[in-house]
């Protein structure tokens, strides 16, 4: 923790030279670089500041991502006409293009050092955050920005030229990483613990550019995408295992540094925090007719769940009469809607979307829910803070056990010591699987799925290694042999034999897009990616209001990123990344 603690005063000076005496924080009014503090012009140094903003960059996308595609709840708005302002997106912007110039400051010395590590690996972190950008924005200023003054309007690159030019860097890193470096042992990766495996991740980012834009390869000079996947597929260097998962590790200490995930502050110290969305509970337990596991006692082997529900989630308490009132959880009217076909359950059309609560499809509120927030709910905050579902221990980090409040200063499960999952093994399975499907390349759908669902069960079942998560000292951890238990029935009796019943490769495509955005809780950047490329899960908890609004085909370009730059685009929500040639409905 002590590099944290270096690094986090070091963050705090930085802010100094990018915000300090500017009325806005933007990439055309950034500091002159020969202005900067001379130790982020060391490459080591910048590096480790580079590793360190990465996960904030990530919280900040979020922020926007896993509300659009019901992750969280959207409760800025009641349409999509009023849940955002172009202000929402500053910091995102501002956290993005701070690491761009950084970046770009120390790449004449640690080439003059020959510092290859630190060059090479800080180099991919700049392509993953391009590649976010145009993902969530569309066009961003890339050719013109970071020049200061000599440029204060710069024009914003199309983001096929963008994509484009994330090739051409990725392979510039894998070269630079191959390099002998002199700083191989001054390095303090944070992430991994040797070139070979930024190598690795660098090459996994162009499997996942293919992947995103399979409808486009022509537009940004690929025109095989499936001979470019199948390449890297052969070639056999590319993330797929827990162990190669590109994440970042927070730790528990609350103050001095402040090391926890971001979210365990938010709902743990702050009062509650974000409502998780009542979806994203409803589409792992009701949709399947699959029961809220129990955390009160020892889990039962033969209890039919998802094993990852009582690591996700953590109830502060049941949903049940004793536990809600008219503030709380108002007796409030189902809105027609939500009765429509579309929204029901991707495995029985019976099965009604959620309401409220996760698993109200009708009648009265069941006992034993999740307590999330439905989608467009913008509605006053009930006194609720000590009630609502949270999330549990992975990924940030939180409690395991039966129902209590965890609203007592940060003292709760594993104090925040989770991660952020940035790209991982589970992901590149279900990206394969789909590549399968549509592209036809070699492989087996099937088993990428199978994997795809089983490495992101082992991944979030092993965050309970001991009793420090558990909030109840009565109460004991579930066995590794019931938890496998629960993982051979969620996936060999549960998911593949459904598998096996779809009619055609389309609805097989949509389970294997739901159970990728099942494995993609605490990240949402890939679930607005999949909805936007294949329209899917098509059922998403509509708003409560009955007319949305057109949907976000990308996020609003930051305030800052726009005023007074006559270069910049027209701010809609409607404009489109160029690999979104899909023409879906989207809600």
């Amino acid at each position: 923790m002590k590099i944290k603690k270096n690094f986090y005063s070091l963050v705090l000076l930085m802010t100094l030279f990018f915000v300090g005496g500017c009325e806005t924080v933007d990439l055309d009014q950034l500091e002159d670089p020969s202005q900067l503090n001379a130790k982020l012009i060391d490459p080591v140094y910048a590096f480790n500041y580079i590793q360190l903003q990465l996960p904030d960059y990530v919280n900040s996308t979020n922020r926007f991502t896993q509300q659009v595609t019901r992750q969280m709840a959207m409760g800025g708005g009641n349409t999509y006409d009023n849940a955002y302002q172009a202000e929402d997106f500053n910091t995102n912007w501002t956290i993005a293009y701070t690491m761009l110039n950084a970046i770009q400051v120390m790449e004449p010395k640690a080439i003059q050092n020959k510092e290859f590590y630190a060059l090479g690996a800080a180099k991919v972190i700049r392509c993953y955050v391009l590649l976010t950008l145009t993902d969530m924005y569309g066009d961003i200023p890339v050719s013109e920005a970071l020049k200061g003054n000599e440029n204060l309007t710069p024009h914003f690159d199309s983001s096929a030229s963008v994509y484009t030019r994330v090739l051409s860097e990725l392979d510039a890193a894998i070269e630079i990483l191959g390099r002998n470096s002199n700083s191989a042992s001054k390095i303090q990766d944070l992430y991994y613990s040797n070139q070979s495996s930024w190598i690795t991740l660098a090459k996994t980012l162009k499997l996942k550019m293919y992947c995103t834009a399979r409808l486009a390869g022509p537009d940004f000079g690929v025109n095989d995408i499936a001979a470019a996947i199948s390449g890297i597929l052969n070639e056999g260097d590319y993330i797929d295992t827990i162990a190669e998962d590109f994440q970042f590790k927070y730790g528990s200490t609350r103050f001095n540094p402040a090391s926890r995930h971001p979210v365990y502050y938010d709902q743990y110290e702050l009062g509650g925090g974000a409502y998780i969305g009542n979806y994203m509970f409803w589409t792992m337990t009701t949709e399947k007719g699959i029961a809220v596991p129990s955390t009160g006692t020892s889990t039962s082997a033969s209890s039919n769940v998802d094993p990852r529900t009582q690591f996700y989630f953590f109830k502060q308490a049941n949903v049940a009469p004793s536990n809600y009132d008219q503030f709380s959880l108002p007796n409030r009217t189902r809105p027609d809607h939500y009765n429509d076909l579309k929204y029901t359950s991707f495995y029985d059309n019976t099965i009604r979307t959620c309401y409220t609560v996760s698993n109200w499809t009708g009648g009265s509120i069941v006992d034993n829910g999740y307590w999330g927030r439905d989608h467009g709910n913008n509605g006053g905050i009930p006194p609720d803070s000590d009630k609502r579902t949270v999330c549990g221990v992975y990924p940030i980090g939180g409690a395991w056990g039966p129902p209590s409040s965890v609203q007592t200063s940060g003292n709760k499960g594993a104090k925040g010591a989770g991660v952020m999952p940035i790209l991982l093994s589970s992901y590149v399975h279900f990206m394969k699987a789909e590549a399968i499907l549509t592209l036809g390349i070699a492989g087996d759908a099937r088993q990428e799925l199978q994997q795809g669902i089983e490495q992101s069960i082992d991944k979030t079942i092993n965050f309970l290694p001991s009793e420090k998560y558990v909030v109840s000292p009565t109460t004991t951890p579930p066995s590794s042999t019931a938890l496998q238990a629960q993982k051979n029935w969620y996936v060999n009796t549960f998911i593949l034999p459904r598998y096996d019943a779809l009619p055609n490769n389309d609805k097989k495509l949509e389970m294997i897009i739901k159970e990728y955005y099942i494995a993609a809780w605490g990240n949402g950047i890939e679930p607005y990616n999949n909805y936007r490329r294949t329209g899917y899960p098509s059922n998403f908890q509509p708003t409560l209001e009955p007319i949305a609004g057109l949907y976000y085909s990308t996020a609003l370009y930051p305030r800052i990123a726009v005023v007074n730059n006559p270069n910049a685009p027209t701010n809609v929500r409607t404009k489109r990344v160029f690999w979104d040639k899909a023409s879906f409905n989207l809600e």
